[in-house]
């Protein structure tokens, strides 16, 4: 059905059709809460819990728009000795170890305002001063293999055992001449940084990635390539292929299947409601056909009956003619007419002179005897039956006026009139 649509006006429908969902989901987006709307149009929202000069800081960031939530003391938040670390030539304070309930209280206060979908999606970020960090030299390898390769030469790179540590690593360069990848090696240990994770969870965050704070002075790539949250305790990335996606797809099928199914049905009611319109007229029309063939049939019954009337002979001037040419001693039982033969049947004093009589007039020819004469043994008169031709155009006198045709219809009143 849409071939027979005009290419205009699938355009006009698909754009009209185009502009009405966009106002539509305008005004279903307008009645979502605010945290929705912000989700629908593309803002995400990141926690970065940032550790650095024993404080965690807790900035949310939106639009590339950084806001302070609030910050603690690092012996506070991980409950145990920074000292732990072992970092030469970093000592921690014991002026900032020392609990401050009032920052915690507002710090927990202001993480439980934040949306669920942010609290849950927490980026650590730890200072160098946190970390080891050591550039290496490894055999030129792909950038998948890389990180098998560490897995086997961790515990001779660093001082921790290898069950006991988290690292990431930076590309420095990669040098085909010589074969080497340089890299920069990235390292904490792991009880140290599952303490500040317990912590976290404790105080409502859900921790998805740990990396090294971004120092824009720094030479080289300004952030890691990998993260050093364990494997074991980093969220399952979410299948593409998931039930919002999913659902979102059948939504689209769907706006698809109305945007390619509207047109037709358009133009299908419409064309019902054009087949409605002509069978309204198809009725009228039929008895609008159905007088004007009664009327032609009135009409040719009117032509036929003049065309007889001008054909024919009027049977009151027969019937004149008939009264003035027969004698007052005879009189008619009987008169048949088809078409122009005529005969009559009747009694008379004498019949043979009927014959010369009739035509004597203008009206009959080839008058003859249709059978022999006889005579009626009550009446004495000769019974005749006589057969005759009716002129088509007959000289009538002028002379004959109403009356007298009345009177000879009287006078053949006894007779039969056979046509």
């Amino acid at each position: 059905m849409a071939g027979f649509i005009p290419a205009h006006r699938q355009q006009q429908f698909l754009k009209a059709s185009a502009d009405f969902f966009s106002w539509w989901l305008a005004e279903l987006v307008r009645l979502l809460p605010q945290h929705w709307r912000r989700a629908l149009s593309g803002q995400p929202a990141l926690c970065r819990f940032v550790l650095e000069k024993n404080q965690l800081r807790l900035v949310l960031e939106t639009q590339g728009r950084e806001k302070a939530v609030g910050s603690t003391a690092v012996a506070e938040v991980v409950g145990l000795a920074m000292s732990g670390l072992f970092i030469p030539g970093v000592s921690v304070p014991d002026a900032t170890l020392e609990s401050d309930a009032s920052t915690t209280k507002t710090l927990m206060a202001n993480i439980s305002a934040l949306e669920n979908i942010s609290r849950r999606r927490v980026v650590l970020e730890l200072a160098d001063e946190y970390l080891l960090i050591r550039d290496i030299s490894l055999p030129l390898v792909s950038d998948d293999d890389i990180a098998s390769v560490l897995a086997h030469e961790i515990d001779r790179l660093t001082p921790f055992a290898k069950n006991n540590v988290c690292y990431a690593y930076e590309i420095l360069q990669k040098n085909t001449q010589t074969a080497m990848l340089s890299l920069r090696l990235m390292c904490l240990e792991r009880s140290v940084l599952e303490g500040v994770l317990a912590q976290c969870e404790e105080l409502g965050l859900g921790v998805t990635e740990v990396g090294r704070q971004a120092q824009s002075s720094s030479p080289g790539p300004s952030a890691a390539t990998a993260d050093l949250l364990p494997a074991d305790r980093r969220p399952q990335k979410e299948k593409l292929w998931n039930r919002g996606n999913q659902l979102l797809a059948a939504l689209a099928g769907v706006l698809l299947l109305a945007v390619l199914i509207l047109p037709v049905w358009h133009y299908e009611k419409q064309i019902e409601g054009l087949s409605i319109e002509l069978s309204a007229l198809q009725e009228q029309s039929r008895a609008v056909r159905a007088k004007q063939a009664r009327m032609v049939e009135a009409l040719d019954i009117r032509d036929a009956l003049v065309q007889r009337k001008n054909s024919e002979l009027e049977k009151i001037i027969i019937l004149h003619e008939l009264t003035r040419l027969i004698p007052d001693n005879t009189w008619l039982t009987r008169l048949t007419l088809r078409d122009s033969s005529l005969e009559i049947d009747g009694e008379s004093d004498k019949s043979s002179d009927l014959i010369e009589k009739l035509e004597s007039g203008a009206v009959f020819y080839q008058v003859k005897f249709a059978s022999s004469v006889t005579r009626n043994s009550r009446s004495g008169k000769e019974r005749f039956q006589i057969k005759m031709k009716v002129s088509d155009k007959p000289v009538i006198s002028p002379h004959v006026s109403v009356l007298e045709a009345r009177g000879a219809a009287q006078l053949a009143a006894g007779a039969t009139i056979d046509e």
